[in-house]
């Protein structure tokens, strides 16, 4: 055999396995990129979570904060009984379903979101994530100011809400300004959308998937929100300080999702993910304390913890979970319109189905139907187009 074309044989070995590395490669990164959202675990914890949510505004939070839910929709203070259903909540911590979902919401973001930067670049990234939430969400939110409109006008009352606001609720920074809110979730969105920001900061760490900048990160956080609640800042400010400290929280206890995302990734081993997600929720748990929830740490981090606790579990079960249970993923497939058009839109028809004395239980469940059709029909008319938009313009960049 000739020693020359044995060097050459050998040469064209390593360059034929060095090709199929960097194909298996981008696949693995196409797949975490384009697929993340379809991770089965992570899909069917999605549909509970929206379902959790919606629950927790049409059988408890309606029906107990009367007079919140009557200002939001500009109609007076419903004063009939509540439904028999409302007992249900009585043996859970307060606020304990509402909580949970957008815990779920917040770890699944926190899971899923890094994947995005898995080859992908921060332009691409960010124009994927525009594409994402903002049509969706901008048209949520004319649905439920009609609906608000309809029912004030009903009652011969001005819509609570005026141009400024809906400005701000477009841009998410609603709470920075101090204006109330029109659909009482644009909060975790305005948060969703920090996190994003962050995201594009830390892009490096978050495609190499290690812990220790999320750690980092956590500190600075911890760190901001105790400046942020600690200076006695100008009245015009201080409300916004006290919201960006909220963020921080938040987006502490989504950056726990993070953790799981790298272990997933197997970018970091085991114990070193246990003690970084570990940290992070300790750091969370500060803040809380600290800050303007903190008047609800007690139920809220049992609701968070369990949604941790359930999050990990379906986590640790992830690879014999191959296929989502069939309600879960029709809830899941619809989550972001439903979590988008639900809340005060859905206290709009309540009130008025309440007024022409529909039974609460009837109201309850005619509502829940017209929520899931109108979330239905902003999904396949505006949700999946603009997803599908986004799949496409969002590869490449630096």
């Amino acid at each position: 055999m000739d020693p020359g074309r044995g060097r050459v044989q050998r040469l064209d070995s390593r360059h034929e396995g060095r090709v199929v590395c960097a194909v298996q490669k981008e696949r693995e990164n196409s797949h975490l990129a384009k697929g993340s959202s379809r991770i089965a675990f992570a899909q069917a914890l999605r549909g509970l979570a929206a379902l959790s949510v919606l629950l927790s505004h049409y059988t408890q939070h309606f029906w107990t904060n009367r007079a919140t839910a009557a200002a939001f929709v500009g109609a007076p203070i419903w004063e009939g009984p509540s439904p028999s259903v409302l007992a249900v909540h009585g043996w859970l911590p307060q606020g304990f379903a509402g909580h949970f979902g957008v815990a779920l919401f917040f770890l699944i973001s926190g899971f899923v979101v890094p994947f995005s930067l898995v080859g992908r670049g921060r332009a691409g990234f960010a124009l994927g994530r525009a594409l994402r939430i903002w049509p969706t969400y901008a048209l949520g939110l004319g649905v439920t100011m009609a609906a608000v409109w309809a029912c004030a006008r009903y009652f011969g009352n001005p819509a609570p809400f005026g141009t400024a606001q809906w400005l701000a609720h477009l841009f998410f920074v609603q709470d920075l300004l101090g204006l109330p809110t029109i659909d009482g979730i644009s909060w975790t969105l305005a948060i969703e959308v920090r996190f994003y920001l962050l995201c594009l900061l830390l892009a490096p760490a978050l495609r190499a998937g290690r812990v220790r900048p999320l750690l980092a990160t956590g500190f600075a956080l911890t760190g901001a929100a105790a400046v942020a609640g600690a200076i006695p800042w100008p009245p015009a400010i201080q409300a916004a300080m006290g919201e960006l400290a909220l963020s921080a929280q938040m987006i502490t206890f989504m950056l726990v999702g993070t953790v799981f995302g790298a272990r997933h990734r197997a970018t970091e081993g085991g114990p070193a993910c246990l003690r970084g997600g570990t940290l992070l929720l300790a750091l969370f748990a500060l803040q809380w304390a600290g800050g303007i929830m903190g008047q609800a740490i007690l139920p809220g981090l049992l609701a968070y913890g369990a949604a941790l606790a359930l999050f990990a579990a379906c986590f640790a079960a992830r690879h014999r979970v191959r296929r989502v249970p069939v309600p879960l993923e029709v809830l899941a497939r619809v989550s972001y319109p439903l979590y988008v058009v639900h809340g005060v839109a859905g206290y709009a028809v309540l009130r008025l189905l309440l007024e022409a004395a529909v039974p609460a239980w009837a109201a309850i469940l005619a509502t829940t139907a017209l929520a899931f059709a109108a979330a239905s029909l902003l999904h396949v008319l505006v949700e999946v187009p603009t997803q599908r938009a986004g799949h496409r313009v969002s590869r490449g960049g630096p």
